[in-house]
């Protein structure tokens, strides 16, 4: 079982793509467990973030609550039809995250499903991705292979300002994943030489393999699972994920400090600006 409790968060200004819902059903399907949708019919958009409480019982305010309610049984409908058990809460608080981790606290552990639209149309909870207490599972519009494909972004050398567990839990994530979904996945890690050590570059790279053999040994990871690749880590993962079509990077969510609750990692960051494929985004 890849996690206790499923938890798929809806904007309720654009809702779901069928695409979407294929992949929650077949995650739901996989643990015959209960989903446990949370629609947000508090955001509005415009030219800016707009709340409907600004505007208090606005007609306009009612009539988007009364779509998203027959979207509500639509959805309910839907998963029905796929023998799927759902709890549907449609929320107007403006404070996402604490009804989020609300509900995640309710288990042991939980996996927070959203779906990807484009950066100017993104729902605010995508600026605090670091307070969700649990890993955050983010669909795109590609459709999944029948036997999913993943890799795990891992810095076993530690060199880019990052905690040491989460290369654990990437690894704990991805067995978990290959048991209960029959996923195929290596772990991958990035080394990019500057120029200024380019003249060392066969050392350098020679003292990743081993950091990241060492590593692998540790878990107990097979030769043919893990690779070094050279470059930058957002270029070099891309490009690996678009010649190996991964469906799946599993990939660390990172706070550098505590002041700062929106930086989640240079790498990471530039994966949700534009993902390559859907990502799991996995805290310490």
């Amino acid at each position: 079982m890849i996690t206790e409790q499923l938890i798929w968060f809806i904007d309720g200004r654009y809702f779901y793509k069928s695409i979407t819902l294929d992949k929650v059903i077949h995650l739901a399907n996989t643990h015959k467990m209960r989903v446990k949708i949370i629609i947000d019919a508090k955001v509005k958009s415009t030219q800016r973030w707009y709340w409907h409480a600004m505007v208090g019982d606005s007609p306009t305010a009612n009539e988007d609550l009364v779509v998203i309610n027959k979207k509500k049984q639509t959805l309910l409908k839907a998963l029905e039809m796929s023998a799927i058990k759902a709890e549907i809460i449609v929320s107007e608080s403006a404070d996402h995250i604490k009804t989020i981790n609300t509900e995640l606290a309710k288990t042991n552990n939980g996996l927070l499903i959203l779906e990807d639209t484009p950066p100017k149309q993104r729902h605010p909870i995508f600026q605090t991705l670091t307070e969700i207490n649990a890993p955050v599972l983010l669909l795109t519009d590609k459709v999944w292979k029948e036997n999913i494909n993943a890799i795990g972004a891992v810095d076993p050398l530690h060199e880019n300002d990052r905690p040491a567990k989460i290369d654990e839990h990437i690894v704990q994530h991805l067995k978990s994943w290959e048991d209960s979904l029959s996923v195929k996945w290596k772990l991958i890690h990035c080394c990019y030489i500057s120029s200024v050590l380019y003249q060392y570059k066969n050392k350098v790279l020679s003292m990743h393999q081993d950091g990241l053999k060492e590593f692998a040994d540790q878990f107990r990871i097979k030769r043919d699972q893990y690779k070094l690749l050279e470059g930058l880590p957002e270029e070099a993962l891309k490009s690996y994920i678009n010649k190996n079509h991964i469906d799946i990077l599993f990939i660390g969510l990172v706070n550098r400090n505590m002041l700062d609750k929106f930086w989640v990692g240079s790498t990471t960051s530039n994966f949700l600006y534009e993902p390559p494929c859907d990502l799991l985004l996995i805290k310490q």
